[in-house]
């Protein structure tokens, strides 16, 4: 179950990873202190506290990605966020009423309905992006893949696993 909760806070991180990154690339907005940001937002914060940054967003900079196939993850990547956007909103209000405990059946039910939307939502986008993926560039993306995998129960220099 742990490793399991571990997966789906890395595939979330890479997500947002992947959609703020991009989102906030096309948008103005006055400078903000990312301490109060992470104040703001619990999600981050947790991220933040388990070290989980860059993720997917790293690996395809790895790819030595070319200028045009930045431009459609990164479309690709705005298109799924906008289209998701109530969808996550609504989730999000429905994990607050679970925090404060006055979540209903219904409510549980229909949390479980926009998770798994979001899901194959994910699935779908991941699919668009590997086909801007050039043969060599999947190659080395596997590579890449398979080495996290043997690394993965590792434990990093200058951290000590606890047992």
């Amino acid at each position: 179950m742990f490793i399991r909760t571990k997966l789906a806070l890395a595939g979330l991180a890479a997500t947002l990873t992947i959609f703020g990154g991009s989102a906030l690339a096309q948008q103005t907005q006055p400078p903000n202190n990312s301490a109060t940001q992470a104040q703001r937002d619990p999600q981050m914060r947790k991220m933040k506290r388990r070290g989980m940054r860059g993720g997917m967003a790293r690996g395809l900079r790895q790819l030595n990605l070319t200028d045009q196939q930045r431009q459609q993850m990164r479309s690709i990547a705005q298109t799924q966020a906008q289209s998701t956007q109530a969808q996550r909103q609504e989730l999000r209000q429905l994990m607050e009423k679970r925090r404060t405990g006055t979540l209903t059946p219904q409510e549980e039910t229909r949390a479980r309905e926009l998770r798994q939307q979001l899901m194959q939502s994910r699935q779908g986008v991941h699919t668009q992006m590997l086909a801007v993926l050039t043969p060599e560039q999947k190659s080395q993306l596997e590579q890449m893949k398979k080495a996290r995998r043997e690394n993965r129960g590792k434990a990093r220099p200058g951290k000590q696993k606890i047992i």
